[in-house]
């Protein structure tokens, strides 16, 4: 998620009423400054809490960075102005600040509680709520404010956005159709379209005039221009490629903007075979994106040597079958644009397996309940757990992600990309867990991820170099365990899958244990609905044209192969890591 407009800007209270949580600025209309939007502005503005002097110094004392003397302020004032709705709003800010969003929960929850009627703070609530992936209260909360306000489009814009968060894509769709209708001039409205019509499926037409709606009434927007890019049934023309240039040079485009732009140029000028430009493009972008990030390819190499140093075959001895019996999950692991979705709509075809996509439950897990336990040098430490504790670890996992299932599958898939960090922890508290490893041609893969603007990414992927280091430590860190856990560990190589389909899908059904459905070869069909760069491939039937691809950009992937090194050379093979 990200930031939008705080539409108490103009007010006084503006920072104790601004959004305590944010949701995507995209979908709350920032473009829209007239209409229906600025009549909803002045509606909440009309129902702001009256501040007090001392909570409007308190304020002020927050926006100068005085945390401290705002939050005794605000303190103080509570303890002669019992549940005041802007102290218990301001607490509530420095709460996010810190990043404890639990107390912000607490005090904004006390805040509604007592003064039921405000509608800002209850409003602020539910943006929480929504945050902290509480949805029904979040939903309950825009409910509650509909009542007060049915056709405030502010209102009707955060529960279409609650019902994205919800996976219900049908309501959804119903609720920006309508929006879109009310006011076709907003081109964040359009675009929040584009991505429900996109998770649904089967409106891809009308996904891709959404798009084109809202880039020409925003054409500098990298992001719809890069949601355009991105759709696989688009072909740019010379004339798109024309107008992205002249936004791209433009020096009012903001930092954002521009990587965006460099991406979906990247992809205009792949379509116009001008594979120079194209890959120029992609590496603006990539550059553009590099400098906000911290990531050193060392401390990655590092990691996956302490992690194989960690989870030896001593270890998985001494805690033999002590985690969790279930044999409910199975872990989906692979890089990006390896063929993991597409695995996991395959698996998700069958009658008994439901596909969660990336929960971060056991990212979670290692946070919460494992790094307190071990040290935060973890893995390191990892022969410290007792057993029990193992075994907890797993029944906790197994309780979050069956909280997270739709149906009455008796088996799931999670396919969270950060599992391979964690596949010690998971073979440990989990033991009976079924593990499928997705690879694809290195070079395909690296230079694949190399042309994404991702929505959450990866640091690795904004340099050629990081992907394939990144890359080969994930091959060397896999190898060890099939080494220690031999035939653990099923893989999967995308250009099998694809070329001899049926043969691969009934050899993964033969490891799971489960009878062979001609739905899995159907995939395509599956009415499930998911976000993902993926989902135009995953409905549509096997194809191979991206198999070599990236043979069109060879001349300029020398550092990725220098990077890859021998698991280049080796692939589908591993090489000796000694």
């Amino acid at each position: 998620m990200g930031y939008v407009r705080d539409p108490f800007q103009d007010s006084d209270m503006a920072l104790v009423l601004r959004r305590i949580v944010a949701t995507e600025e995209a979908r709350l209309g920032k473009e829209s400054g007239k209409g229906a939007y600025i009549e909803a502005r002045k509606t909440l503005l009309a129902l702001q809490p009256d501040p007090s002097p001392q909570m409007l110094g308190a304020a002020e004392a927050l926006r100068s960075g005085h945390v401290q003397e705002a939050k005794g302020a605000a303190t103080d004032y509570l303890e002669e102005h019992s549940n005041d709705p802007c102290a218990l709003t301001l607490l509530a800010e420095i709460a996010c600040q810190s990043g404890n969003k639990r107390e912000a929960e607490f005090h904004l929850a006390e805040c509604v509680r007592s003064h039921p009627n405000q509608i800002v703070c209850r409003y602020n609530y539910s943006l929480l709520l929504l945050e902290l992936r509480k949805l029904r209260g979040a939903r309950a909360e825009a409910e509650t404010l509909l009542q007060h306000a049915p056709l405030n489009i502010i209102f009707r814009t955060l529960r279409a956005v609650i019902l994205v968060e919800s996976h219900s894509y049908p309501d959804a769709v119903a609720c920006y159709r309508e929006l879109t209708e009310e006011c076709p001039d907003s081109a964040d409205l359009w675009f929040g379209f584009a991505g429900v019509l996109r998770s649904l499926g089967g409106h891809g037409n009308e996904c891709i005039a959404a798009l084109r709606k809202a880039i020409t009434l925003c054409p500098w927007s990298g992001k719809y221009w890069w949601s355009l890019a991105s759709l696989k049934t688009v072909h740019f023309s010379a004339n798109d490629v024309q107008l992205m240039e002249s936004q791209v040079a433009s020096p009012a485009v903001s930092y954002d903007d521009r990587a965006d732009l460099h991406y979906a140029l990247g992809r205009g000028y792949d379509d116009l075979e001008d594979y120079g430009k194209s890959v120029s493009n992609y590496a603006k972008g990539n550059a553009l994106r590099r400098c906000d990030m911290h990531y050193d390819a060392d401390e990655t190499s590092a990691l996956a040597s302490r992690t194989s140093a960690a989870f030896t075959e001593e270890i998985f001895r001494k805690f033999d079958a002590v985690g969790s019996p279930s044999p409910q999950p199975i872990f989906v692991l692979g890089l990006q644009r390896a063929g993991s979705t597409l695995t996991e709509q395959i698996l998700d075809s069958h009658s008994a397996i439901e596909g969660l996509g990336e929960p971060p439950f056991v990212s979670g897990i290692v946070g919460y309940d494992v790094v307190p336990r071990t040290g935060a040098d973890y893995p390191r430490g990892i022969d410290t757990i007792e057993p029990s504790d193992l075994r907890s670890m797993g029944e906790r996992y197994l309780a979050m992600a069956l909280r997270k299932k739709r149906t009455a599958k008796p088996f799931f898939v999670d396919k969270c990309p950060s599992n391979v960090w964690h596949l010690g922890l998971i073979l440990l508290m989990l033991p009976n867990a079924k593990i499928i490893d997705v690879r694809r041609h290195p070079m395909a893969c690296c230079y694949a991820n190399f042309t994404m603007s991702f929505a959450h990414a990866p640091p690795v992927s904004y340099s050629l170099s990081d992907i394939g280091r990144f890359y080969a430590d994930y091959v060397r860190l896999t190898a060890h365990f099939d080494r220690v856990l031999p035939g653990r560990i099923f893989r999967v190589f995308y250009e099998r899958l694809v070329t001899n389909f049926e043969a691969e899908v009934r050899r993964i059904l033969d490891f799971l244990g489960l009878p062979f459905e001609s739905s899995c070869l159907e995939y395509y069909r599956n009415s499930r609905a998911f976000n993902s760069y993926s989902n135009e491939q995953v409905r549509s039937p096997i194809f191979t044209d991206s198999l070599e691809h990236w043979r069109r950009y060879e001349p300029w992937l020398g550092s990725l192969k220098a990077a890859l090194g021998p698991v280049l050379d080796a692939y589908p093979g591993v090489p000796d890591f000694g």
